[in-house]
């Protein structure tokens, strides 16, 4: 099947900028805004600060490390050019991003399926999607997350279709930079690598310069935040702290049952104000006493949230609560889209059987790691939203194997 030229491609890039714009701006409009609490607080304040050129700090003056930097970066630069840190403001640039977010996810179609009918109902798709366009409402990551790993795989799929060295470097970057908006995509590079000890017939083989770049590019966009975290809070911290909160999130959260809630046991080990070290030890021992709540009923729980269509905006809205009963519309909504999961099987056993190419082995073999990783750690359906555009990727026809011969993968390795 024949590629576009890149003058229709453009053209249609263009397009879908344009309408999911549009559409966003319309909904923003139509709406009332919901009103900033729990994390997208922290974000804002981050905004501003940068806006304010008083760096990356919680109130003007303490640096922040519990917040990625980017998408509160990338805010702040927003609300400095445009001379307002609104809500509203805010909401006109997650539109943007959206719309970016699209177009990303229209060249990672092309590139997938090399149809351009496919790519534009894919486009067309996301660009109106209730899903997405209600994230551009909230002062949080999603429409950011969306963008810059769409972009991230992207490079990714280019580089194993053809590579080199430019290729594997502009991949490690954008892995590098998406990792600065959320630490969970840390692990992409190397699972890249890792490609090469697959079975033979999925197997592709690096060339020690294309794997150096990829690192080396990956390591470069971290690295200067890591020195900054490092002055100001002498430990290695690569991207945020977030992460060393989690233990306490987690017991928090626990409902064991027939057991106290997490939430008091918690409370009672804080109350005791042991040193850190102790504290942990003792959220450790909690965890470790009940093995079969947090390495089995917690995962599973934690996958089947990360597999469900996040409603955060009709939650706000007060039109779909958690546990409510719910109209035939929205239960049919919530089958389709865990329909998208069958594709998702069926493509990856496709490509496991050596059917399908390598560009549909990064996608499948990411989201599976992305999922994986959310399961053990933590997993709410706005959390999926990331890896969206891989997932309906899903669902379109595959570039087929490339013939036996390729000398980067062995002679019998799918492209």
């Amino acid at each position: 099947m024949s590629r576009p030229g890149r003058n229709r491609i453009a053209a249609t890039a263009c397009g879908f900028l344009v309408l999911s714009f549009c559409a966003c701006l319309l909904f923003v409009y139509a709406y009332p805004l919901p009103a900033v609490k729990n994390d997208a607080v922290g974000y804002l304040a981050a905004a501003r600060s940068v806006a304010a050129g008083t760096g990356f700090t919680q109130d003007g003056m303490t640096p922040m490390v519990y917040r990625p930097p980017l998408f509160s970066a990338l805010l702040g630069g927003w609300f400095f050019l445009t001379g307002t840190s609104s809500v509203l403001s805010a909401a006109v640039f997650q539109s943007i991003l959206h719309a970016l977010g699209v177009v990303a996810a229209f060249l990672l179609f092309l590139e997938i399926s090399a149809s351009l009918g496919w790519a534009l109902a894919g486009g067309l798709f996301l660009s109106v999607n209730p899903l997405l366009v209600t994230r551009v409402a909230f002062v949080l990551q999603e429409p950011t997350l969306v963008l810059f790993t769409t972009l991230a795989v992207l490079a990714s799929v280019r580089l194993v279709r053809s590579p080199s060295p430019g290729r594997a470097a502009l991949a490690g970057a954008a892995w590098g930079v998406c990792t600065l908006g959320k630490v969970v995509a840390w692990f992409a590079p190397f699972l890249l690598l890792a490609i090469r000890f697959l079975p033979a017939r999925l197997r592709w083989h690096w060339r020690g310069k294309e794997a150096a770049a990829l690192l080396f590019c990956f390591a470069a966009m971290i690295a200067p935040w890591a020195l900054r975290n490092w002055v100001h809070f002498g430990r290695f911290i690569p991207v945020n702290a977030q992460a060393e909160g989690m233990l306490a999130w987690n017991v928090g959260h626990a409902d064991i049952p027939g057991l106290q809630p997490g939430a008091d046991v918690l409370a009672a080990i804080e109350k005791q104000n042991l040193p850190e070290p102790e504290e942990r030890a003792a959220l450790w021992n909690y965890v470790a006493s009940h093995p079969r709540y947090f390495l089995v009923d917690r995962v599973v729980r934690n996958a089947l949230h990360f597999a469900s269509p996040a409603r955060d905006w009709w939650w706000a809205r007060g039109m779909y609560g958690p546990g409510e009963a719910r109209p035939w519309y929205w239960t049919l909504h919530d089958y389709a889209f865990r329909t998208l999961f069958l594709f998702l099987a069926f493509r990856t056993f496709q490509w496991a059987a050596g059917r399908a190419g390598r560009p549909l082995g990064v996608l499948v073999l990411f989201y599976w790691a992305y999922w994986i990783e959310h399961a053990l750690v933590l997993g709410t359906p706005r959390f999926g939203l990331a890896v969206y555009p891989v997932l309906i990727a899903m669902l379109f026809p595959q570039i087929g194997p490339v013939p036996v011969g390729d000398s980067r993968t062995g002679g019998a390795h799918p492209r």
